[in-house]
């Protein structure tokens, strides 16, 4: 039984509707992965996740001097990542050194980088607590609709050719630290993104957000979110109102809000994105100075840009000191064993 198989039948007994996987899912187009896409979503991701992270938390009336390049924040140096990174590189280590998903040595890598890493969500912390108590991975998950397990979901769209593999994947990761449906939903909706543009798809909003919503759709109970409090949605539904707002990200930004719930995080991300695929300084600073969550929502972005623009695109149009991330030398380890 692979993990993905036992999962589903764990989930299934306790009354989760999972026949969205039963429906087929393929990339648009299949263009062979290469080196520099891997190299362009990582460093993507975490240059983001250091640009974002001074002024995570903050609200927005609260900065005073917006971010312009990498900054000190936590007590490091500028330049450092925090968990949306840590965890990312994780799940890409695992994947690629255990030749495919292994649950229990991606259990351990979380742990392993939980005791080091800047920043964290509750839900995260808690997850990894009880995996290192040695709580089953299936078990381990926060009941939480964050954006934790979206957030670190790249490596499955990268390393998998199959669109309904990297779902699985992508769902099954997750599910170490949050056991909850939109969460889940989140890091397929990210996972199929990043391997989407890898491959060659152009960042078309009107041909990819159709493409995601049915991804997911059926999988997710209705929430309420901050910003609309009395009406009970899912990610799949905010999807179709992303295209409104392209163009608006800062109304998109009101629309959808900017905290860690991922109905807020994704279609803000989203909407940032299609705004400016060709031009990742502006969306990087965008999403770097938009306050709360923006160590993810900037995190969510890079790699979406790396990931279409590959890291010589992305390297030629980002000021070179933003590359200067304290991962590097993994970034660049990942992506010398991807290529082998």
């Amino acid at each position: 039984m692979t993990p993905f198989e036992h999962a589903r039948a764990v989930l299934e007994a306790e009354g989760w509707d999972l026949s969205v996987f039963d429906r087929p899912i393929a990339y648009p187009k299949r263009t062979p992965l290469a080196k520099g896409k891997v190299r362009g979503t990582l460093y993507g991701v975490a240059i983001g996740d250091a640009l974002g992270a001074p002024n995570e938390g903050k609200r927005p009336w609260w900065i005073k001097e917006p971010v312009t390049g990498l900054s000190p924040h936590h007590g490091r140096p500028a330049g450092t990542v925090t968990d949306d990174t840590e965890l990312t590189l994780a799940l890409a280590e695992s994947l690629l050194e255990r030749g495919g998903l292994d649950p229990e040595d991606l259990a351990r890598r979380f742990v392993e980088r939980g005791a080091r890493m800047v920043g964290g969500g509750r839900a995260t912390k808690e997850a990894l607590a009880r995996l290192a108590e040695g709580v089953p991975w299936w078990q381990a998950g926060t009941p939480s609709a964050g954006n934790g397990a979206a957030m670190r979901a790249s490596p499955a769209g990268l390393f998998f050719e199959d669109a309904g593999e990297a779902r699985q994947v992508a769902f099954v990761q997750g599910l170490l630290t949050h056991r909850d449906r939109s969460a889940l939903a989140g890091a397929m909706l990210n996972a199929l993104l990043v391997g989407a543009l890898a491959r060659g798809a152009e960042p078309d909003p009107e041909g990819l957000l159709p493409w995601l919503e049915a991804a997911i759709q059926g999988l997710e109970v209705p929430l309420k979110t901050r910003v609309s409090p009395r009406s009970l949605t899912t990610l799949a539904e905010e999807l179709p109102d992303v295209p409104d707002y392209v163009g608006r990200p800062e109304a998109a930004f009101k629309r959808f809000g900017l905290g860690a719930f991922v109905l807020e995080t994704l279609p803000s991300a989203l909407a940032l994105f299609f705004t400016y695929p060709e031009d990742p300084e502006a969306a990087l600073l965008t999403a770097a100075n938009a306050g709360f969550d923006s160590d993810t929502l900037a995190s969510l972005v890079g790699g979406w840009l790396g990931a279409h623009l590959a890291d010589r695109g992305l390297r030629s149009r980002t000021p070179s000191n933003w590359w200067a991330v304290s991962v590097a030398p993994e970034i660049e380890r990942i992506s010398k064993l991807a290529a082998g």
